[in-house]
C-alpha cells in the first residue's frame, strides 16, 4: 500500500526540485505540490476500485481466491481509510488536509509555517528575554494557532519623548495579492513587551519569519 504513496509522490518531488532550482519554495509552491499529490492519489484510488472489480469478476467462483481477495480488500480499505482521514484533517495550527486542495484555491492560511518549535525550545523562549528587547536591529515575530494573525515586536529609541525607549507591537495578517493588513500598533514599556511575548508563547503562538516591513 505504501507503493501508492510513493507513486503519487513522484511528480510532486520532481516539481519540488524544479521549484528549488527556480527559488520558488513558498506556501503557494507547497500548495501546488499538495494538489498534484492529491490528484495522483485520487487517480490511484479510482484505479484500485476498477482493478478490484475486474479481479472479482474473474475469481468469484473460486472460494480460495475469494478468501485471499477478501484479506487483500481489507488491507486496501484500511489504507484508504487512513489516507482519507489524514487528507480531510483540518486542525488549528496544522496544514489543511491535502484532499481539500482538489477544489479549494490557494490560501496562505492552508499552509502552516514550518518553523515550529519543540517543547524544550518553547521553554527557552519563555525563560530567556527575546533579543528585540535590547537590540534595535532585532525583531520578534509570532503567528497564531490558525496561521492567520501575526505579531511583530521591535525596539525603538526616542530621546526626545517621555518614554525614551519602548517596544512597538504590531498585529496584522497577510492578504493574498494585497499589502498586509495592520490592525493594531502599540507602544509598550520593555517590561510590558516582555510580558506580552511570554503571554502569546504560553497561548500557542509560534515564532515565525518576517511577514512585512
Amino acid at each position: 500500500m505504501l507503493l501508492n504513496i510513493l507513486i503519487a509522490s513522484i511528480i510532486p518531488f520532481v516539481v519540488w526540485i524544479i521549484q528549488r532550482l527556480a527559488g520558488k519554495t513558498g506556501p503557494k509552491a507547497t500548495y501546488i505540490r499538495r494538489r498534484i499529490f492529491a490528484y495522483g492519489l485520487l487517480f490511484i484510488f479510482l484505479n484500485n476500485i476498477f482493478d478490484f472489480y475486474l479481479i472479482y469478476q474473474k475469481i468469484q467462483e473460486d472460494t480460495q481466491s475469494v478468501n485471499a481477495l477478501s484479506r487483500y480488500f481489507l488491507r486496501v480499505i484500511i489504507f484508504w481509510a487512513l489516507a482519507f482521514w489524514y487528507g480531510f484533517k483540518n486542525e488549528p495550527n496544522e496544514d489543511k488536509g491535502f484532499i481539500y486542495s482538489l477544489w479549494q484555491p490557494f490560501n496562505a492560511k492552508y499552509v502552516v509555517d514550518q518553523k515550529k518549535v519543540s517543547k524544550s525550545q518553547k521553554k527557552v523562549l519563555k525563560n530567556n528575554p527575546p533579543e528585540f528587547l535590547s537590540d534595535e536591529n532585532k525583531e520578534g515575530w509570532l503567528i497564531d494557532k490558525k496561521n492567520i494573525w501575526c505579531k511583530r515586536f521591535y525596539l525603538e529609541n526616542n530621546p526626545n519623548a517621555d518614554l525614551k525607549q519602548y517596544v512597538v507591537e504590531q498585529t496584522g495578517k497577510l492578504i493574498l495579492n494585497q499589502p498586509p493588513e495592520i490592525t493594531k500598533e502599540l507602544k509598550l514599556k520593555i517590561k510590558e513587551a516582555k510580558s506580552d511575548w511570554k503571554y502569546y508563547i504560553n497561548n500557542g503562538w509560534l515564532p515565525t519569519d518576517k511577514k512585512w516591513d
